[in-house]
C-alpha cells in the first residue's frame, strides 16, 4: 500500500508540472540520474497521465490522482514481473529489440496504423541518435482508405521528407513491413497506388544517398507504432522536438 501512495504522490506532481519543457528536463534529468526501475516507474506514471487527458479530451471523462497512482503500481508490477520471468533466458533466440545505430548515426523507426473508430490511417516516425536519444518524431493522420501496404509505404515515405535536415547525416529508416522494404529493392513495374508509392520514394532515397531503409520486426518497432496509434490526439499533421508522454516508456526502457 506504501508503494502505491508513492505511485499518487508521483502523479499529483507530474500534475504540478508546468509545460512541456519542464517535462522533457523532468525526463532527461531521470533517465541520467535514477536507475532502471524508478525511471520505469515515473515512464508508466506519465502514460497513465496521458491516456488520462485524452480520455478527458475526447470522452470528458478522467481518473483522481489516487486512482491513476493505483493503476500504474499495478501496470508496473506486470511489467517487471514479466521482465524478471524473461531474464533468466539469455539463450531465447526470439527475443528482439531495438538497437542504436553505429556511431555517429541515425535512426527513424516508422509505422502506420488505423483508427477503425474514426476511420482514419495514421502514420508515426521517430528519430534517435547513437546513443538512442530522443531527436525528433512526427504523426500524420489521413481520412482516407488506404490498404496496409499502402499506409506503411505513406508513413516511410512522410518520414524521409521530414528528415531532410538529416540529408548530410547518415540516417538508418526501419519500417516492420518485409513487403514495403523488399519492393524498394525490386524493379516492380505497374500504375498501383502502391507501386507509384514506392517509386516516388525511391526518388526521395536517389536525392538522399546518406539514407538507407532496412526492416525490423514489430517487437523493436513500438515507438513509432505506439505514435502512429496515438496520431488522432494531435491535428493532421505534428512535429514534435521533445518527446510525446505516449513514447516516454517505450524510450526509456529500450536505452536501458
Amino acid at each position: 500500500m506504501r508503494m502505491i501512495g508513492i505511485f499518487s504522490l508521483g502523479v499529483r506532481k507530474l500534475y504540478l508540472v508546468g509545460n512541456l519543457q519542464d517535462i522533457r528536463s523532468l525526463i532527461l534529468d531521470i533517465c541520467e540520474k535514477e536507475d532502471r526501475k524508478t525511471a520505469g516507474r515515473v515512464a508508466v506514471m506519465l502514460e497513465g497521465l496521458w491516456k488520462n487527458r485524452n480520455d478527458f479530451v475526447w470522452h470528458n471523462e478522467k481518473e483522481d490522482a489516487s486512482k491513476l497512482g493505483w493503476l500504474a503500481f499495478h501496470k508496473w508490477q506486470e511489467w517487471f514481473l514479466a521482465q524478471k520471468f524473461r531474464e533468466p533466458q539469455s539463450d531465447n533466440r526470439d527475443l528482439v529489440q531495438w538497437n542504436p545505430p553505429s556511431s555517429g548515426c541515425f535512426k527513424c523507426n516508422v509505422d502506420a496504423a488505423f483508427n477503425q473508430r474514426v476511420g482514419s490511417t495514421n502514420r508515426g516516425w521517430c528519430i534517435r541518435n547513437d546513443h538512442g536519444n530522443f531527436i525528433a518524431a512526427g504523426t500524420a493522420w489521413d481520412m482516407c482508405n488506404f490498404s496496409v501496404l499502402e499506409a506503411e509505404a505513406l508513413a516511410l515515405k512522410e518520414a524521409i521528407l521530414a528528415s531532410s535536415s538529416f540529408h548530410n547525416a547518415p540516417l538508418i529508416f526501419e519500417s516492420d513491413s518485409q513487403q514495403v522494404v523488399k519492393a524498394l529493392g525490386s524493379n516492380s513495374k505497374g500504375s498501383s497506388e502502391f507501386i507509384t508509392i514506392i517509386n516516388s520514394i525511391k526518388s526521395l532515397l536517389l536525392d538522399f544517398p546518406n539514407f538507407e531503409v532496412k526492416f525490423i520486426k514489430r517487437q523493436a518497432n513500438m515507438v513509432a507504432h505506439t505514435l502512429a496509434k496515438a496520431a488522432n490526439s494531435w491535428s493532421r499533421r505534428c512535429l514534435f522536438d521533445v518527446v510525446p508522454p505516449c513514447i516516454t516508456f517505450h524510450l526509456i526502457n529500450e536505452s536501458s
